[in-house]
């Protein structure tokens, strides 16, 4: 079910509670009957009523017909068409198009994150990504081995025809190398402090014999 429908069936549920509480308190106090209300509405010697109660019909007639083509329609897996196929037709997942780019062009050294996007066009697909850098890099060049990084994985190992690439850099920051390096040098720091405590408990040991 559509998330349009299910917003829409639990407000007619919603309503279906507020009118049964209203039909329950009326049994004891009697404030209305459901009978003069509906001739209230419905009544045809009435000169507004029946146009609001047309309305309203027409509304509700309107909105179940809308639901239930949601309902029946199904948004179609979006694919990106195989270029150098020549005999029938071969596609591609965008997903799998994106997921086969970002493997390639996080190998890349420098690129810490990377997002893609593919964008399909009637001739072929544009490729947009949004990067992080390491800040220590030659930005330009970076850029522009993974702009060519991407377009060659599509193009070539894909057979997809590449239109445009688009690559913005939305961060720079510390390498994983450094990090990881910086990781690396504080954990020695721990278990060197743990030995040091160690020794010192071994020593207090041996002067207590």
């Amino acid at each position: 079910m559509n998330i349009f429908n299910k917003v829409i069936v639990v407000l007619i549920l919603i309503c279906i509670i507020c009118v049964s509480l209203i039909s329950i308190v009326n049994v004891f106090v009697e404030y209305f009957k459901w009978s003069d209300l509906a001739l209230k509405v419905f009544n045809p010697e009435n000169d507004v009523y029946p146009f609001i109660a047309a309305l309203a019909l027409l509304m509700v007639f309107a909105i179940s017909i809308f639901i239930i083509l949601l309902e029946f329609y199904r948004r179609g897996t979006r694919v990106a068409i195989i270029s150098s196929s020549k005999a029938g037709n071969a596609m591609v997942t965008l997903e799998t198009v994106a997921m086969q780019i970002k493997n390639a062009v996080i190998k890349i050294d420098g690129l810490e994150e990377i997002k893609v996007k593919i964008v399909p066009k009637a001739t072929g697909v544009i490729i947009n990504m949004n990067a992080k850098l390491n800040e220590d890099m030659d930005i330009p060049e970076k850029m522009q081995e993974i702009i060519n990084k991407a377009t060659s994985i599509v193009s070539d190992k894909l057979g997809i025809k590449v239109i445009k690439t688009n690559l913005t850099i939305v961060g720079l920051v510390a390498g994983r190398k450094e990090k990881e390096a910086k990781k690396k040098e504080e954990e020695e720091k721990a278990v060197e402090v743990v030995q040091e405590e160690a020794e010192g408990v071994s020593e207090i040991e041996d002067d207590d014999r």
